[in-house]
């Protein structure tokens, strides 16, 4: 998982003057006891402790969640939110692992809404996280923090469920082609009836329809009653 928190979120001494604030970045000083959020550069003090923490955008990666539907089947899901430092006063000083607390919070809103639905529900329909991405900003809140998407990047049903749904779609493709190639026939045999049919009422027609079919460098003996 990402950490806002450059130099492995120590507290860093200065000997003359508060670090350079980078892009994207906060610098905090700690004196005597109090954080406090630098606009710019201060003379530094003895005992005084810096700490740089990341404003910009991150992704909070939520490894894969197993987790029992409705009835009783399993459904694995991997979640991402997108989220980023705020208020990195409150970051530092709410809790000890910020981040660890969102992805808690939307682990738990994650279970509960797989909990409340059946597996059917998860084919062929977009799942809507609305209460995970609700769970993850009230906890973000707590910590100084905004998230502010939630990503379904992965989601896998039990390997006996897709095994079935994939010879159900199979069977109804094989049934498509088989009832379309009935179609074709049923058409083909009431063209062949309607040409026979016009060949029986005329036969001059019947006689040059023979003939066209005749291969190449046949012999025809026409006689005399057959004209």
């Amino acid at each position: 998982m990402y950490a806002p928190l450059t130099d492995g979120g120590a507290w860093q001494p200065a000997s003359l003057r508060s670090p350079v604030e980078q892009a994207g970045h906060a610098v905090l000083r700690q004196r005597k006891g109090t954080i406090t959020r630098l606009s710019k550069r201060e003379i530094a003090r003895p005992g005084d402790r810096f700490l740089e923490v990341d404003l910009r955008r991150r992704l909070i990666q939520m490894h894969p969640q197993t987790i029992p539907t409705a009835d009783g089947m399993t459904v694995t899901l991997t979640l991402a939110f997108a989220a980023r430092t705020v208020d990195p006063v409150q970051f530092i000083t709410e809790a000890q692992g910020p981040d660890e607390e969102i992805y808690l919070a939307a682990q738990i809103a994650l279970r509960e809404l797989v909990m409340e639905q059946t597996l059917d529900s998860f084919v062929g329909t977009r799942l809507e996280l609305d209460s995970v991405l609700t769970a993850a900003q009230s906890a973000a809140t707590l910590v100084g923090a905004q998230v502010n998407a939630a990503f379904l990047k992965d989601i896998s049903l039990p390997a006996s469920y897709s095994a079935a749904l994939q010879d159900a779609v199979v069977a109804k493709v094989n049934s498509e082609t088989d009832l379309e190639r009935a179609r074709n026939e049923v058409k083909t045999t009431r063209a062949r009836l309607a040409s026979a049919k016009v060949l029986e009422q005329n036969p001059v027609l019947a006689k040059i329809r023979m003939l066209e079919a005749l291969p190449p460098g046949s012999t025809i003996e026409i006689r005399g009653d057959q004209l």
